[in-house]
């Protein structure tokens, strides 16, 4: 059955490329409201194409932006997967730094240009033709399988979680440790020999907050002002700068407590990696590696927690000189957490540390922007097992294990709220510029994401 779909696949991958630069057109910007109905656009694609590929789709309402349900294969109790993928994309700015317009797909040097071509437009587009190719040979998927794609990943999935909630009988397909789910919206391993197609069993959580220091009503000239009051931005910047002490460690209290080592078994499939520093550092035009003493890179990516300060806002930042003290100031600081640890916990000590610190005159203003819960999934697994098998009939090599340093909320909202575990099986690549300008998906990452899609859902129906 298998060989007939993967044939499918190749004959069509000219038209298949057509259907993904069509998505990629669409400017599905969920953080910016002036791209609502574009953002609807992208939810109305999903729902034709699914029903292309013999799907019962709808897309429902939220609060924010629609989720698209669809659902297909044969009913009753056979165990079943639940596909997800976000059809939302990060704004193009600066627009400027594109070689091609961030909307206008373009193919060039083994890839297609586009905003959303690697996260997550072009990896959904591999789960759609993989469906697509089974409907088209075999006039069904042979396993119960639903699909959920939402449109809010980029801003924060505000929604989802309800959602997921409110329907659970819509996403069930086996919670029972019998159904699982599929996400890809990872990458690739870079080993020395080339690219590997990778499954990621870790996670790290988050937190984000917005802090601002707030001073005088209103922005003051700073030779009339200056030595006379607390400057916001002067008092906020120090604050920030007591986050981390030499060793690179946080420094708010209990940070560590709960933070899980990895195990002995797990240090050594790591080990096995040849992870190459120079290589990963290399390539974003780094020469040295900065973090927390006494743990390598790999380490401090996947198994450590991090805070870093996303932006600074405040004051005056144009052209030319302009003397004020700014009425207030702010920044945007995030926390990346490993296992053990509670995002309400660090979210806590986080905000009991910051409005411990003296701002005379001055008045904090904390707004969280989410939390996520890190996730490590067990690989010992029979989904991972079939998953590890379906690799290797599309790619011709063993899958390596892998954490990574990224979150992806609804795992841990698949796992409390449905009961699924969750197969991450990605193919992204380090470079390609995923939420900056030049954004690409490769060619040959689009081809092997929909053979191994196809694989994947012929050996979870063996199962």
């Amino acid at each position: 059955m298998l060989g007939a779909v993967l044939k499918h696949l190749a004959d069509d991958r000219p038209a298949a490329l057509n259907r993904l630069k069509e998505f990629l057109a669409i400017p599905s910007i969920s953080t910016d409201s002036a791209y609502a109905a574009d953002v609807r656009g992208g939810a109305d694609w999903i729902v034709a194409a699914l029903r292309q590929a013999g799907f019962d789709a709808t897309a429902h309402e939220t609060n924010g932006h629609p989720v698209v349900v669809g659902s297909a294969g044969p009913k009753g109790d056979q165990p079943g997967a639940l596909y997800y993928g976000h059809y939302d994309v990060q704004p193009p700015d600066p627009v400027e730094s594109w070689i091609s317009p961030p909307f206008e797909p373009t193919v060039r040097d083994g890839a297609v240009f586009a905003r959303g071509a690697c996260d997550d437009k072009g990896q959904i587009c591999c789960i759609l033709e993989a469906l697509r190719a089974w409907k088209q040979v075999h006039d069904d998927v042979p396993l119960p399988i639903t699909v959920l794609f939402e449109g809010e990943e980029e801003c924060g999935s505000r929604n989802l979680p309800a959602f997921v909630e409110g329907n659970r009988s819509l996403l069930d397909v086996g919670g029972d440790g019998r159904g699982v789910a599929v996400i890809s919206d990872t990458n690739m391993w870079e080993s020395p020999d080339g690219p590997l197609v990778a499954i990621t069993y870790g996670l790290r959580g988050m937190v984000y907050y917005d802090v601002e220091l707030h001073g005088p009503t209103r922005d003051l000239h700073s030779g009339m002002y200056g030595g006379t009051l607390a400057n916001p931005a002067t008092i906020l910047t120090k604050v920030l700068g007591g986050l981390f002490d030499d060793d690179r460690r946080v420094t708010i209290p209990g940070f560590y407590d709960d933070v899980a080592p990895p195990d002995e078994e797990e240090q050594l499939r790591w080990n096995q990696l040849q992870f190459d520093e120079k290589n990963f550092l290399g390539a974003v035009g780094v020469g040295e590696g900065f973090g927390e003493k006494g743990f390598d890179l790999l380490a401090r990516r996947w198994a450590r927690p991090s805070c870093d300060i996303n932006g600074l806002y405040g004051g005056y930042g144009g052209e030319g000189a302009k003397t004020i003290i700014p009425g207030f100031a702010g920044a945007k600081v995030s926390f990346r957490l490993v296992p053990n640890q509670t995002p309400e916990t660090i979210a806590q000590s986080f905000e009991t540390w910051v409005r411990s610190h003296e701002v005379p005159g001055c008045t904090w203003k904390l707004t969280s922007h989410g939390q996520a819960t890190p996730v490590v999934v067990p690989t010992d697994s029979p989904h991972l097992a079939a998953a590890v098998r379906a690799v290797e009939t599309s790619a011709a090599h063993r899958p390596v294990l892998i954490r990574e340093g990224g979150t992806i909320p609804v795992v841990h909202d698949f796992k409390k709220t449905l009961g699924l575990d969750t197969l991450l099986i990605g193919f992204g690549r380090m470079d390609d510029c995923v939420h900056a300008p030049n954004e690409k998906f490769n060619l040959h990452s689009f081809e092997l994401g929909c053979r191994t899609h196809a694989a994947l859902i012929s050996e979870l129906a063996k199962m």
